[in-house]
């Protein structure tokens, strides 16, 4: 099983930003044959990301899409859109999305079954927020997330599952490696199939990468902040790639 190393670009990097961060990176990469790379700059700029890597072994992803192919959903983007502008990935349900624009698991459910329809590989993102994890609910839920988003979906090795506790995302403080193994195995003995890749996601970055992708359970990354600057997504690529599994 290869690592999934993905880089959520968020709201930042306009085209001449991105321009600029690819002309580093593609030119230092030296595609690591362990490593499956996802980047996932803003929706509006997939065509210009497109063209930057359409010569490297960069796979491209989408923040979010509609489950709808089309229709009256004013600021929303389609999945074929995204096929089109060559968008191999979709982030769904990242936390950011639940609490900013309501997104329920019954709509990430919906969008998961659209994006495996069209060919559109899921990263499923889950966690908990401070307060589930000082009452002790912390892994009940993560099955309900799990379940409800998973409902009715029978293919889960085209499926990978990102954990981000919601206390670690953009804070600088990710959660211990030992919180990170005991919960990605909890979400295994969850999911039930060894070939979902788990990764996890929550202030990753070029200091903490090299005894959070030590543990056994942990298979990639999803990184925000972190990999916005080319040189420290390098290093971070780099340590993973010395890793074996």
């Amino acid at each position: 099983m290869k690592y999934l190393i993905g880089a959520n670009f968020k709201m930042y990097k306009s085209h001449k930003d991105l321009q600029e961060y690819f002309d580093q990176f593609v030119n230092n990469y030296a595609c690591f044959v362990n490593i499956d790379l996802m980047i996932a700059p803003m929706t509006v700029c997939l065509g210009t990301a497109s063209e930057m890597t359409k010569d490297s072994c960069v796979h491209l992803g989408a923040q979010n899409m509609h489950y709808e192919d089309q229709g009256a959903y004013t600021g929303e983007t389609s999945p074929l859109i995204l096929k089109e502008l060559g968008a191999e990935y979709v982030i769904i349900g990242h936390s950011e999305r639940r609490q900013y624009f309501g997104e329920t698991n019954q709509m990430i459910n919906k969008k998961l079954k659209s994006a495996l329809q069209h060919g559109i590989r899921p990263i499923l993102c889950i966690g908990e927020n401070l307060e589930q994890k000082e009452l002790g609910i912390s892994k009940e839920t993560l099955k309900i997330q799990l379940r409800e988003a998973l409902q009715g979906i029978d293919t889960l090795d085209q499926i990978d599952v990102a954990y981000e506790p919601v206390r670690a995302i953009g804070t600088g403080k990710s959660a211990t490696p030992e919180e990170v193994q005991d919960i990605h195995e909890y979400i295994r003995s969850v999911l039930g199939n060894e070939k979902s890749r788990i990764i996890y996601g929550g202030s990753v970055n070029d200091t903490n990468a090299d005894i959070l992708i030590a543990q056994p359970a942990v298979n990639g990354f999803l990184i925000g902040s972190a990999s916005l600057d080319p040189q420290k997504f390098l290093k971070i690529l780099d340590v993973v790639s010395k890793k074996n599994k």
